[in-house]
């Protein structure tokens, strides 16, 4: 922290509660994978994620390369730049009680944007793992299993724990009524899923993701249980921000230098670019193309999550990598908030104006 109150010994000590918190966030992001929903609006909003997720990983990789950067470090930021913090974000949301076309994309954008964050980095690291095996003459198949095989496990493994945890969650929702029963069935299941992951090395994002996926189309009393939690998960978020904050290293703003300054217009140019071409390609609200870019740009955990990852598994390029990646999660953990609030209010989406708009993902 930057008065130094809080130790790092004490932030890792709360790490596993932040990913509790931010499982909860999560699961309630999950709700926006409601079958009929995206049998209606689904696929346009794929279409606009690739869009704008591409756009930016590749607007950042080619900074990255012209600035100097070998190819290997690039295409791992490049992965990196595709997240949007789903916490911050779905919080502003919260907080402008968003109702609306643009609020509505922006949670299922974030849903989505992360799987492919999570994608694209494995596929990254891949493609550097072959590459070094051929520039070692190593067997094809051997290179490709330990390439592609961690990625699968992640991906699938994580999904097929939150899925698994909410086909559970449903069958006991079905035995309580009480809303504070709930709230200890819903904290219990989350707590199992995000240990289980911890402990096979999978994803807790995914998972808990899932977990809310399967509950909105498995169970009868999903929307009861989301209800709920909407109006109790205030403590939850205040942990996963006093945390993430202590853990913000606000002197690594000078240390920016040319590479974070790069990447930093690249991932802005690629997240207001790809949403407003996608936007314009999916035919969504007009509200969208305009605003959408601003309520993307927020950078945390999961950024943070694979710069660790990317030092245990490529330590030649850790250096370059956490300085990039910290720096400019500082600048846009501090600007994302603030955009996406103004994105929302001037998109007349927001409780405290006078325009107010039916969401489709209303609980109600």
């Amino acid at each position: 922290s930057a008065l130094g109150w809080v130790t790092l010994e004490n932030l890792h000590a709360l790490q596993a509660l932040s990913e509790v918190a931010l499982g909860l966030i999560l699961f309630s992001i999950g709700s926006v994978f409601e079958y009929r929903l995206l049998l209606r609006s689904g696929m346009r909003i794929l279409k606009l994620t690739l869009i704008e997720s591409c756009l930016a990983a590749v607007l950042v990789f080619f900074a990255m390369v012209v600035l100097g950067l070998p190819w290997q470090a690039a295409l791992l930021l490049g992965a990196m730049s595709i997240e949007t913090a789903p916490a911050s974000t779905l919080m502003v949301i919260r907080e402008c009680n968003g109702r609306g076309p643009l609020s509505d994309t922006l949670l299922g954008v974030i849903a989505i944007n992360n799987i492919l964050c999570l994608t694209a980095f494995g596929l990254a690291g891949a493609a550097i793992d072959m590459a070094s095996a051929y520039s070692r003459s190593e067997p094809f198949a051997t290179a490709l299993y330990v390439s592609i095989f961690p990625l699968f496990w992640q991906l699938l493994g994580s999904a097929a724990l939150g899925f698994l945890t909410g086909l559970l969650l449903a069958g006991w929702a079905r035995q309580v009524s009480e809303k504070g029963e709930m709230l200890i069935l819903l904290a219990g299941s989350l707590l199992f899923c995000v240990g289980v992951a911890r402990a096979l090395d999978l994803s807790s994002m995914v998972a808990s993701l899932a977990v809310g996926a399967t509950m909105v189309n498995l169970s009868a009393r999903s929307r009861s249980l989301f209800r709920a939690l909407s109006s109790t998960d205030p403590p939850f978020y205040a942990i996963f921000f006093v945390i993430a904050g202590a853990d913000l290293d606000l002197s690594l703003l000078p240390q920016i230098g040319l590479l974070g300054l790069g990447y930093v217009a690249a991932r802005l140019t690629g997240k207001f670019l790809g949403s407003r071409i996608g936007a314009r390609h999916a035919q969504l609200d007009p509200k969208v193309r305009r605003f959408l870019g601003f309520a993307l740009l927020a950078q945390a955990g999961l950024a943070v999550g694979l710069m660790i990852a990317a030092q245990q598994r490529f330590p030649e390029y850790a250096d370059t990598i956490k300085t990039v990646v910290l720096s400019a999660v500082a600048v846009f953990e501090m600007m994302g908030p603030i955009s996406a609030r103004f994105a929302i209010m001037r998109a007349g989406e927001s409780a405290l104006n006078e325009a107010k708009s039916d969401s489709i993902w209303a609980l109600s």
